[in-house]
C-alpha cells in the first residue's frame, strides 16, 4: 500500500510541476516582451534584408513597446543569423529576418546547423519578383530566342546570379533539368554584380531581383527584361511572364523576406509578432518605405510563411547538388 501512496504522490507532484511549467510559459508570453528585442539580419547593411528589418523593426518598437535592435550578422549564405538565433531562448527576444528560397536552399545543399525544424515562422514582410534580364544590344528580343541559342550550343549561355546557394541559381537549374536547355550559371556576390557583369558584356543574360537596385537601369533603358519569374504580370515591368512563354513551372524564383523565431517560441508570442507584422503592412509610412511594389496585398502570417517553407522544400529538394 505504501509503494502505491508513493506511486500516486509522485504522479500528482508530477503533474503539478507539469502545470507550473504551463502557467510559467503563459505567465511568460503574457508579459512579453520583457526585455529588448533582437532582430538579426542574415546579410550586410544596405541591402534589402536590411532595409526591410529597419522599416519593420522600427514598427515593432512601437508596437511592443519596448526597443527593438536591428543586428547585423552576415555569414554562410545567412546561417549565421539563423544559428545564433535558435541557440538563444525560444522566448521572442531573438529574432531573425529571413530570405526564402535561400534559407531553405543552404540547409538542403550543406550541413548548416539548422534545417525548418528549428524555426518558427511569424510572417512575411516583402516579397521581391525576379527576372531575366540582357543588355539593352543584346541579340536576343525574347526569352525563347535566348533558349534557342542554348539548345543549339551549350557553351553558348551564361546566366549570372545574384549568388551560388539562392533562388536564382536554383531555378536557372531547374530551367536545364525541366526544360533541358543548358545553362551556365554565373554566381556573383548581388544584384549590383549581376548588373555590372551584364554591361560590360561578361554574362549573356541575368537571372536576378527586380528590386530597387536594378529597377534604374531597366527604366533607363541600359538593361531590358525577357521574362519575370511570376504567375501574372508586373504593372511596373513591361515584359511577359516565363508561363507565357511556354514554361508553367517557372514560377519560384521570388524572393520572400520574413520575419522568424526560434522553434519552441510560445504560440502566444508567435501570435503577437504576427499581429504586429500585419500592422506594420496596414502602415503607410512602412509600406513607402518598404516600397508598396513588394508589399504583399494581403498580409501573409505564421500559416502562410510556414507553408512557403514546405512548398521552396519541395520544389528545390531535386535539383540542389545536380
Amino acid at each position: 500500500m505504501r509503494s502505491l501512496r508513493s506511486l500516486a504522490a509522485l504522479l500528482v507532484t508530477a503533474a503539478a510541476l507539469a502545470g507550473c511549467a504551463e502557467d510559467s510559459s503563459s505567465v511568460a508570453a503574457a508579459d512579453y516582451p520583457s526585455e529588448d528585442v533582437r532582430l538579426l539580419v542574415p546579410y550586410t547593411a544596405g541591402g534589402p534584408t536590411d532595409i526591410a528589418a529597419r522599416a519593420v523593426g522600427a514598427h515593432l518598437e512601437q508596437e511592443l513597446g519596448r526597443p527593438v535592435v536591428v543586428e547585423n550578422l552576415p555569414g554562410a549564405s545567412g546561417a549565421t543569423a539563423y544559428v545564433e538565433m535558435i541557440s538563444a531562448e525560444p522566448d521572442g527576444h531573438t529574432l531573425s529576418m529571413t530570405a526564402l528560397p535561400t534559407a531553405v536552399l543552404n540547409y538542403l545543399s550543406n550541413d548548416v546547423g539548422y534545417t525548418r525544424e528549428d524555426l518558427a515562422p511569424v510572417g512575411v514582410v516583402t516579397q521581391v519578383p525576379s527576372g531575366i534580364v540582357v543588355p539593352a544590344d543584346s541579340p536576343y528580343q525574347d526569352v525563347e530566342s535566348l533558349f534557342e541559342a542554348a539548345r543549339q550550343d551549350p557553351q553558348a549561355i551564361t546566366v549570372g546570379t545574384p549568388g551560388a546557394t539562392n533562388t536564382h541559381a536554383a531555378e536557372t537549374q531547374r530551367i536545364t533539368q525541366l526544360y533541358d536547355i543548358p545553362l551556365t550559371v554565373v554566381p556573383f556576390e548581388g544584384n549590383s554584380e549581376v548588373q555590372t557583369a551584364l554591361l560590360g558584356g561578361n554574362v549573356t543574360a541575368g537571372f536576378a531581383n527586380l528590386s530597387q537596385d536594378l529597377l534604374p537601369a531597366i527604366e533607363a533603358g541600359d538593361l531590358r527584361v525577357l521574362a519575370v519569374g511570376t504567375d501574372e504580370r508586373l504593372d511596373y515591368v513591361d515584359a511577359p511572364t516565363l508561363v507565357e512563354a511556354g514554361y508553367p513551372e517557372l514560377t519560384q524564383s521570388t524572393t520572400t523576406f520574413g520575419v522568424i523565431a526560434p522553434a519552441g517560441t510560445p504560440e502566444e508570442v508567435v501570435a503577437t509578432l504576427e499581429d504586429a507584422l500585419r500592422s506594420a503592412s496596414e502602415d503607410e509610412a512602412v509600406v513607402e518605405a518598404l516600397d508598396p511594389r513588394y508589399v504583399p496585398e494581403e498580409f501573409l502570417g505564421s500559416a502562410e510563411l510556414a507553408d512557403l517553407f514546405a512548398e521552396t522544400e519541395e520544389t528545390f529538394r531535386g535539383v540542389v547538388g545536380d
